[in-house]
């Protein structure tokens, strides 16, 4: 027997378990949503093994989407896909250039005067200022409020209290800005359908206080559950990265994927070309924590997955210019434990990221290594 005739055998193989209706009833969106992406994972599985790539991992993956299927897991099945249809877009991807960066040497980071917890950390672009929040879990508890310290140098920086203008009742964090003083972050304090579930905010800063603040429900889903949870603006102010995050009926959050919106008459509008830019980042599991370098080639994120009782990852991934999608993603390797939300200078000297160390988070820093 030829091997292309033992190909065709196995794609026929395949075809009737994908195609197949489920065996138990689902609604017909769920079963259109798990057919259509078989349908393309068969098209890009002919196309691998015509090519001769190696698709022996994911062949097991392709099989077990029936035997889900056929047990009533639909959700599984539906996720299961997913991670087959990125395995796909990894082949397709080249590899990262020898240049792709690579950071070293962990250090934990001082902030004098201050004895809660560091997250969601930001430099601010002359390098002169941490942005930061604490945690809901701090004793006493409280909830999220945002914080800044100067730099002393890159493992010291001076406490200099809480950024005033920003901090409300409910949950506030992941601070954020651009060259010229523009602030973003978000909060929950008016998380409402009259609002239209906005949880992003922006102002300005100046001299550690955010004055002319206002909500931007445009990037908003307006459905209730939905809400951006993360952001990060761009160094020049015209680009906008941020989180679609379902949270149901509480934390932790269920599913969380990136997009990306421009600026245009003081409004953000989303990219029409967001799902192919992180074509390679978005998967079935939580991704968030974006840190942009400052010419939007180099992405900094976390990832967190349920399987095996949860585990955050953290990665980084490039592109050729801040137009293109991004790269199928890598680890950051000398980020372990409990991390996250790494965030780069806007030198590219240094990578920062929170870390659970006893009953706090932690701030570390990396250093870029010599190419």
């Amino acid at each position: 027997m030829t091997t292309n005739h033992r190909f065709s055998l196995l794609l026929l193989c395949l075809a009737s378990i994908f195609l197949a209706t489920p065996a138990e009833a689902a609604s017909p969106a769920v079963i259109k949503m798990i057919q259509d992406k078989a349908a393309i994972s068969m098209e890009k599985l002919r196309a691998h093994m015509i090519a001769g790539d190696d698709v022996s991992k994911i062949v097991p993956m392709m099989k077990n989407v029936k035997t889900l299927a056929d047990k009533g897991e639909f959700d599984a099945a539906n996720r299961l896909l997913d991670k087959i249809l990125v395995s796909f877009n990894a082949l397709e991807m080249p590899e990262m250039p020898e240049t792709a960066p690579v950071f070293i040497n962990p250090r934990q980071v001082t902030v004098t005067g201050y004895k809660q917890s560091v997250m969601e950390a930001f430099i601010t672009g002359d390098g002169q200022y941490l942005f930061f929040n604490n945690d809901t879990g701090d004793n006493p508890k409280t909830d999220k409020d945002i914080f800044y310290a100067r730099r002393i140098n890159d493992v010291t920086f001076k406490f200099m209290g809480e950024i005033k203008g920003v901090n409300s009742a409910e949950v506030d964090g992941v601070p954020t800005m651009d060259r010229m003083g523009n602030f973003y972050f978000v909060s929950t304090r008016n998380y409402s359908k009259p609002n239209s579930f906005a949880t992003l905010y922006s102002g300005k800063f100046k001299d550690g206080q955010v004055s002319d603040l206002k909500a931007h429900p445009e990037v908003s889903l307006n459905l209730p559950g939905w809400l951006n949870m993360d952001v990060e603006i761009s160094a020049d102010g015209k680009t906008l990265y941020t989180t679609q995050t379902y949270f149901g009926d509480g934390a932790p959050p269920k599913q969380s994927y990136f997009q990306v919106a421009h600026l245009k008459n003081g409004k953000f509008e989303i990219d029409s070309h967001s799902n192919a830019i992180f074509n390679h980042i978005n998967t079935a599991d939580v991704e968030y924590g974006a840190s942009l370098s400052s010419d939007e080639r180099e992405l900094y994120f976390t990832r967190l997955s349920y399987e095996d009782g949860g585990k955050f990852t953290n990665y980084y991934a490039t592109r050729p210019d801040k137009q293109a999608p991004f790269s199928a993603p890598k680890p950051i390797t000398a980020i372990t434990g409990f991390a996250e939300a790494p965030a780069i200078t806007a030198d590219g000297r240094l990578l920062y990221f929170h870390k659970k160390t006893g009953k706090h988070f932690q701030l570390y820093v990396l250093e870029r290594a010599e190419n």
